[in-house]
Order: C-alpha cells, then structure tokens, then sequence
C-alpha cells in the first residue's frame, strides 16, 4: 500500500490568474489608515450573490395536481426565472430515517445539504463564460440507477456514490466490507473547467456550529482526491449561515472572517487548496419552518395523526385549514338544515408545471 505523502500528491499551487473563484477568496488587508500589523483582518469581499427563496407545498397544490405521488413537490426552491424540486414524497418515503421528532438534526442538516447543492450548482453555471460544470459523469450516467456507482479508483481510494448525489471515499485497508473502510462523506461533489484546467470543489454545509477538523480533511479528503484527480486543482467550499463565519459588528460593512475560519483557510491554503465561504439567504427559523412542514408531510403520506400549527378561517358556513402549503389542507363545508360538517375536494382552476 503507498503512503498518502507520495509522488502522486503534489501540491499545485492556485495562481490568481487562473483562480476562477479569485473574488471570492478571503483578502488579508488593513481597514484602519495607519499601516499596523496588528489591524490587518481577512475579509470576504464577494458572497455567491444568488438570490433564492423556499416555497412549501402540500399534496393539495396545484403544482402537484398532475404530477404522480411520489413525484410531488413538497419544498420548492426558486433562483431568478427558475425553480427546483427540493423534496419530493419519494424523498421522504426513502429517507434512511423518519422524518419526525427523534430525526430533528438529521432533517435540518439534510435541508441545508439540499439548498447549498442547489446554490452551488447555479453558482458554477453562471460565473464565468468560458467556465464548464460537470464531465465527471459519462453520457451513459443514469442518476435512478447509481447507487455503488464508482466514479474514480485507484489502488489506495475509491470515490463512489452512496446515495445520490452525496458520495463518499473508501480507503483500502484490509478491514471493513471487502478490505474497504469508508473514510470520508462528501455534502456536494462538483467537477469545474476553466482555462484548461480542471478545478474540484468540495461542498460542506454547516447550521450555526462550524465544526472543521483541517488535519481529518487534508488526510482523508485531499490526499485521496489528489490520487483519483491528479493535476486538478481543489477547493473546500463551506456553507453555513454568516454568524458562524463573520465577527459580530462587522458582518454587513466589513465581512471580517472570524477566527477559526480564518485558520482553516490558513491552513488548507498551505496544503494548496483554495477556501470559499458561502453563506445561506435563509435564517435558522426559516430551516425550521421547513422542517416542521417536511415532519407534517410525513405524517399525511403515513396517515398519522398529526396537530396543525396554520391560518384557520371559520365562518358560519366553511371552516379552512392551512399548513403551509399554498392550498388549504382541508376545507369544510356546514349543512346548514342537519349542522353536519363535510369535506369537499379542492379543485383549481389552473396549473403550472414544475420547472
């Protein structure tokens, strides 16, 4: 078996020239006038700059309307002109957990992991020209069919596909499932060309605590990405919200990093990987109230009882629930002569198809 710190793992150097991700990096400078080490900050001078915003369905909505069960919507996510499917019902029925109370930290991370991809993605397709997303998959690639899918080896490391899109790298060790132990899960994957070059950018989402270990990183991440990508150039991507990242007082007027983030960019830039730090457009109350319809969801696609937290609108003759969705969840009509309440079907008048 070779060492990690062979000839395979050289380390290429990030020239400003054909950094893609140059604006975004953290700059050293000095925000007082008078030249003094001890003043000098990092800084963050560009966010992704992409504007989304969430949108919750229930099964009544008219985006569902045609749509077969387990390909309805349930959390939408909308960027400019276009809109994405975040979770559907199947995601939710092939969940390794429950979406309930016990799986609370699991749901919120997997929110995060979702709406970070999402950002990301669009994030690469729009940042430069003469810049390429994708072509580490083959044209043969069939994203329903790809579970164990292996899309790098070598003797040492095998980067495969767990559940898609998340992938994870297996270190052959002799122990584990056929001599293999699963060393490192990976939030996002993305293959990037510009310039002639490849450039790989690593996506880990982060709610609130940022919780790096850069040594397990440069050990069980980019040492292994060096052999199965050689001659690519690597970014850590972080994504989390900007009070985890930014010093208080500072946040919108100068960005300061604050100090662990700061050393783990210090830290992988030594090791020749570059550092973005991305930051959510939604506040934790809002992944909350993600993860309390996604629970509610839950329990309507199981048929349990469930409690609805919504707008009510009773009137002497309709009584209407709401649970987030854009169409009632149940609406009740009164027989005024015998007083008995009956649910009538939601219908609209028109429907759009998710893009």
């Amino acid at each position: 078996m070779s060492s990690d710190k062979g000839k395979n793992l050289s380390i290429t150097p990030i020239s400003p020239g054909s950094d893609p991700f140059k604006d975004f990096n953290p700059v050293l400078w000095n925000p007082q006038r008078e030249e003094n080490a001890a003043d000098l900050i990092y800084s963050i001078k560009r966010n992704h700059g992409i504007p989304g915003s969430f949108k919750l369905h229930n099964l009544n909505d008219a985006i569902n309307d045609t749509l077969p069960f387990q390909d309805k919507i349930l959390v939408e996510y909308k960027i400019r002109d276009s809109r994405y499917s975040i979770f559907t019902v199947s995601d939710l029925l092939s969940s390794p957990y429950p979406f309930d109370e016990q799986s609370e930290g699991n749901i919120l991370g997997e929110i995060a992991e979702r709406i970070s991809r999402r950002i990301t993605k669009y994030f690469l397709k729009h940042l430069h020209r003469s810049g390429k997303t994708g072509g580490i998959f083959d044209q043969n690639f069939d994203i329903k069919n790809c579970e164990n899918f292996i899309v790098a080896h070598t003797r040492d490391y095998v980067l495969k596909i767990q559940k898609y899109p998340n992938l994870i790298i297996l270190k052959h060790s002799g122990h584990g499932k056929y001599g293999y132990e699963n060393i490192k899960e990976l939030d996002g994957f993305f293959d990037y060309r510009f310039m002639g070059r490849r450039h790989i950018i690593v996506l880990e989402s982060k709610l609130e605590k940022i919780n790096v270990d850069c040594d397990d990183l440069i050990k069980n991440l980019f040492n292994p990405l060096r052999q199965l990508f050689p001659d690519s150039k690597f970014y850590y991507l972080l994504f989390t919200d900007k009070y985890s990242i930014y010093s208080g007082g500072s946040i919108e007027r100068l960005r300061k990093l604050k100090q662990l983030p700061v050393k783990i960019y210090e830290k992988l830039l030594l090791d020749g990987v570059g550092t973005l730090f991305f930051t959510f457009n939604e506040t934790r109350s809002d992944f909350e109230k993600i993860k309390d319809f996604l629970m509610l969801q839950y329990k309507v696609i199981k048929n349990q009882s469930l409690t609805i937290f919504g707008k009510t609108i009773i009137t002497p003759k309709e009584l209407t629930i709401f649970d987030g969705g854009e169409t009632p969840h149940i609406k009740l009509v009164k027989d005024i002569q015998t007083g008995f309440w009956r649910e009538i079907p939601l219908r609209h008048k028109t429907t759009r198809n998710p893009r």
